[in-house]
């Protein structure tokens, strides 16, 4: 599917990015907006209010003026320079202190988009690489920032360079051109180093990933542990190291071609500098200008180097802006969504949750993009309003890729899911979600109190008679009475220091209670036990089956144990489905899953043997 993938990274202007990043600097405040534009005009008024100062000097004097009009003009450019240089210091000193912040308004801006994306596209493996890449950037403040202290420089530095080359013309038109020539020597040099400086600079990547990684583990608390029992440290520290000596050595090659572009730049400017100083003497000594006008036009020659070098460094420099700005827009350009923006209506998703939920998979097949071969091919199924469905199957079989599809999160890439007959793509991705209600393996506590992680009512207000039902169909009613606060009890020590730890057993009860709070009437159990023993296992999963009786449910498992309580079991196996039908009748068709049912209960069994031989023992030693 074209649309599920990015097919090329788009390219943005340098312009156009600039351009795109002052709107939204005028976005975020106004000031850093117009302070960007204007601060060329004090600063170009100040320097050339310095170059004049001098020849007006040097003019009174020569011509022997009185010394009150002489102090006087003199203190008038003065003063001049200072309210110039006043005014643009505070304008620099805004944009330096505020830009500082501006990083915030794209990570708002990122933050939102990837609230607003589809599942599936967070785990494409085209956008994750391009939504690091943004990340990056947008955390790095300084990458963001530089544009608001190098594009005045851009400015002044092309009105500076355009104000003092069209003086230097009036006067030679031969000088102008050799100064011009100098300077872009200059920029061809600069520019070759850039190239050398982001060839480099892409190997960086590889050895600060690493490095990045490496660190990384070495905090993590998980990590930690195996770490040290077995004796990895030794290992970390040389992979680290390695890693700093190839950064270092990257650094060196790129210091090495800006020492080259340096010593380069010095004698283009001995050249350059030696030719306009000798001709603005031979001038001076033909007549052609008096002393006065070789001082101005020694000023305009360093005032011309200044500007159109500050130019040339304020083009190059928005080269990190560009391609900062680049990753953002080509992020929050991306489609958020592939599900229906109309949606079938607040009346029909109503009625379904009255009426009950068939779910139909119809020839549905799902390959990951890149993958050359389907992980799901031809899955046609029917699980009809009210059924208790057990869909089993070895590991790497299908059955998580089957459960991303089953609750919304992935699109098929063949054939199409439908509710009640209406296709998936039909719904808004909000209706769909409503009907769904997930008890997954691997879960998600946020740092808010009890009640909202149980509820998802964030600001609303809670059925309190409905959350009671869902606490004793679930076994933590107890727990939950216990508690001090009850349900004002803070989650997640890591973000709130005065927060409560639960343990596991605990915490898959409150992960029954929130599924059966939400009252959806497609419910899926995506192996929500896997860390319980097989016994604790099938009472959840017995209480559980009560508590949602009437609605359609979804039992995904391993273990063929808890299964036999289910109206039908369907194995997985290759991405397809191999055996459908009761555990009796399965059972009778001494297949893969009477198979596997034998070798798991055999494990099972002798388990029970051992433990009673244990307590055998313990009663014979009179413990």
């Amino acid at each position: 599917m074209e649309n599920k993938k990015i097919q090329s990274r788009k390219k943005y202007g340098m312009a156009s990015n600039v351009i795109y990043n002052m709107k939204a600097s005028k976005i975020w405040d106004k000031k850093l907006f117009y302070y960007q534009l204007l601060m060329m005009l004090p600063d170009v008024a100040s320097a050339g209010l310095g170059v004049l100062l001098p020849a007006q000097l040097v003019r009174g004097l020569e011509e022997k003026w009185n010394m009150m009009p002489l102090l006087f003009s003199v203190f008038l450019l003065a003063f001049g320079i200072w309210i110039f240089e006043m005014l643009r210091e505070g304008m620099q000193e805004y944009l330096y202190r505020n830009s500082l912040s501006f990083h915030l308004y794209y990570e708002k801006c990122c933050f939102e988009k990837v609230m607003n994306m589809d599942y599936e596209m967070l785990e494409d493996p085209q956008r994750r690489e391009l939504m690091e890449n943004t990340w990056n950037v947008v955390r790095n403040e300084f990458g963001i920032r530089n544009s608001f202290l190098n594009l005045p420089k851009l400015l002044g530095g092309v009105l500076g360079a355009g104000l003092y080359g069209f003086l230097i013309g009036r006067e030679s038109l031969l000088l102008l051109f050799i100064l011009i020539l100098n300077m872009s020597g200059s920029f061809l040099l600069l520019s070759l180093v850039q190239k050398k400086h982001e060839k480099f600079h892409k190997n960086l990547g590889r050895f600060t990933a690493k490095a990045s990684y490496i660190s990384r583990q070495s905090m993590e608390k998980t990590a930690g542990k195996e770490i040290r029992i077995y004796r990895m440290m030794d290992w970390f520290l040389l992979k680290y190291e390695q890693c700093l000596k190839e950064i270092d050595s990257i650094y060196g090659h790129i210091h090495n071609w800006y020492f080259v572009k340096g010593a380069a730049e010095a004698v283009l400017s001995f050249l350059s500098e030696g030719f306009s100083y000798g001709y603005l003497i031979y001038r001076m000594v033909q007549g052609g200008i008096d002393v006065p006008e070789f001082v101005f036009y020694m000023g305009l020659l360093g005032g011309f180097g200044s500007y159109f070098g500050q130019a040339v460094y304020g083009v190059l420099s928005l080269n990190s802006v560009d391609t900062s700005i680049g990753y953002i827009r080509e992020f929050l350009d991306l489609s958020e969504s592939l599900w229906d923006k109309e949606g079938i209506g607040g009346q029909k998703l109503a009625f379904i949750k009255k009426a009950g939920l068939k779910v139909e998979l119809k020839q549905v097949g799902y390959t990951y993009p890149g993958a050359k071969k389907p992980v799901l091919s031809d899955i046609s199924l029917v699980i009809h309003p009210g059924e208790r469905l057990a869909l089993i199957g070895l590991n790497g079989q299908g059955k998580t890729t089957l459960v991303k599809l089953l609750c919304g999160f992935y699109h098929p890439t063949e054939g199409q899911i439908l509710l009640n007959d209406i296709p998936a793509d039909r719904f808004k991705r909000e209706e769909y979600y409503e009907l769904v209600s997930v008890l997954f393996q691997d879960f998600c506590m946020l740092p808010m109190t009890l009640n909202k992680n149980l509820t998802g009512h964030f600001g609303k207000e809670i059925n309190k008679e409905k959350l009671t039902w869902a606490l004793k169909m679930s076994g933590f009613y107890e727990k939950y009475e216990s508690l001090p606060e009850k349900g004002e009890t803070l989650l997640v020590r890591e973000a709130n220091k005065d927060a409560l730890d639960f343990s596991g057993g605990e915490r898959q009860k409150m992960l029954f209670a929130r599924a059966l709070y939400k009252e959806a009437p497609f419910v899926i159990l995506d192996e929500p036990t896997a860390a319980l023993d097989p016994i604790a296992e099938n009472e959840l999963y017995m209480k559980f089956g009560k508590a949602v009786k009437g609605r359609t449910c979804v039992y995904i498992s391993h273990r063929l144990s808890s299964t036999r309580f289910c109206d039908r079991i369907c194995l997985l196996s290759g991405g397809k489905i191999i055996e459908e039908g009761t555990h009796e009748d399965l059972m009778e068709k001494k297949g893969k899953y009477a198979e596997i049912y034998e070798v798991q209960s055999q494990y099972y069994r002798e388990q029970d043997r051992r433990i009673n031989r244990e307590e055998a023992g313990d009663e014979q030693r009179g413990f």
